[in-house]
């Protein structure tokens, strides 16, 4: 379990605090995550030797020194045929953080308040600025983080909609929850392979069909892109996926509106137009 986060003075950027994983492997799904807003992956696939989760975009009530929001991310990582209560980890992390969600937009709510309570700005401070000491004091945090998260309740949700192996739906249409959890829950267990998203930078079925060929799960978080009330909707079967590209530079990720047909469309008319008024100005038909 790996927890990243920054620090409030000026130069103490986002890292992980108690220890890192040995890639960025989420970097490869920034054209479909922004990881500074509340989002969710679980990566499980054949030819792979543990599952893999992101969760992030989880609020602090801290703020750097020019006043922007701090954010937290947690990367986990364990074996197909983990023990029962590494499943119950992660989904416990995942029921509270779709229900802070449903709570507030900004998912400001219970992992919050948890990872704020395990965090105080001064030891978040003095773990950043000194990643190379302070090993002791990085596996105490680790071990007061399981114990917290352990302890949490899941949230129950009502019951799954929808069966098929790829589907997409806001994750606030009735049992989009439910089915989420359902399918991160057999990803874990060994007993499926394939992947399930809460992703932030979708709204629709298009944004997301070569994402991934294999069994998927997506639910569209909608906090500034898409409908979160989205109904389900199947995912096409797919051929071999595109080659994943680099990660993104750091910072906002926003869906911009000029990635869209109709923006590039009008982009392009505006000018033509502007072409022509050129050629009209030269000619002397504009005075």
């Amino acid at each position: 379990m790996h927890l990243r986060t920054r620090g409030t003075p000026r130069g103490l950027d986002y890292g992980f605090i108690n220890s890192a994983p040995g890639t960025r492997w989420w970097d490869a799904y920034s054209d479909w995550i922004a990881t500074e807003r509340p989002c969710l992956l679980a990566v499980a696939e054949d030819g792979q030797e543990h599952w893999r989760v992101l969760l992030s975009g989880i609020p602090s009530a801290r703020t750097d020194s020019g006043g922007r929001l701090i954010y937290y991310t947690l990367v986990l990582e364990g074996a197909y045929d983990t023990a029962e209560e590494n499943e119950a980890v992660v989904l416990s992390l995942a029921s509270h953080l779709l229900a802070d969600l449903a709570a507030d937009e900004q998912s400001r709510g219970e992992l919050s308040g948890l990872l704020d309570g395990l965090c105080p700005a001064e030891e978040v401070d003095a773990l950043l600025a000194a990643p190379a000491e302070h090993t002791a004091d990085r596996a105490a945090l680790t071990d007061r983080l399981l114990t917290a998260i352990t302890a949490l309740e899941p949230v129950r949700y009502e019951a799954p909609a929808g069966n098929a192996d790829r589907w997409i739906a806001g994750r606030a249409a009735p049992g989009a929850a439910a089915a989420f959890l359902t399918r991160l829950s057999a990803l874990l267990s060994g007993t499926e392979r394939g992947q399930a998203h809460l992703l932030n930078l979708v709204s629709e079925a298009e944004d997301v069909v070569d994402l991934f060929p294999g069994r998927l799960a997506v639910l569209v978080e909608g906090g500034q892109v898409g409908d979160p009330a989205m109904p389900f909707e199947k995912l096409p079967a797919l051929g071999p996926p595109r080659p994943l590209v680099a990660a993104a530079p750091a910072g906002p990720h926003p869906k911009a509106w000029w990635r869209t047909p109709m923006a590039q469309a009008s982009v392009a008319a505006l000018l033509l137009l502007l072409v022509l008024a050129g050629v009209l100005w030269i000619s002397g038909v504009i005075s």
